[in-house]
């Protein structure tokens, strides 16, 4: 798994704005912060991959299940999420990664955040429909 997580991290630091990335890869962003806003099961549920994981802003490792249960149980819950720069959109074939810089105030797995991450997103084209793989913040000092 830490070879993968690297991989992910390497591959992110060497992406370079590109032409115009899609523009439903946009909207499928925007669909996933306002669904973790809403506290909306339903569309988290559609969104994340069977298979995703979450490394959230306390390095720890949640599943879509993990994650599904801490916003049931309000363990988890997001009142904001804005933007402090452009997003870096790289997109391979299927796969599109998404590096932003955002201000995160809720909590994650019963403890409060309120902090600036470095956001990456993994995202995959599954039959025209985009879904979010992997996903990690990692706090900038």
């Amino acid at each position: 798994m830490r070879k993968w997580i690297a991989l992910l991290l390497i591959s992110a630091a060497a992406v370079t704005i590109s032409a115009a990335p899609p523009a439903d890869v946009h909207t499928a962003i925007r669909h996933y912060r306002e669904a973790l806003k809403a506290k909306d099961l339903a569309a988290l549920e559609a969104i994340w991959s069977d298979d995703y994981v979450f490394v959230n802003g306390h390095g720890q490792l949640r599943t879509k299940a993990d994650r599904l249960a801490d916003i049931r149980s309000g363990a988890s819950s997001i009142d904001s999420i804005t933007h402090e720069e452009a997003p870096i959109v790289k997109t391979h074939g299927k796969t599109t990664l998404v590096l932003s810089r955002v201000t995160i105030v809720g909590k994650y797995s019963g403890r409060e955040v309120a902090h600036d991450f470095r956001s990456l997103h993994v995202w995959i084209n599954e039959d025209g429909r985009w879904r979010l793989v992997f996903n990690q913040l990692t706090p900038v000092e």
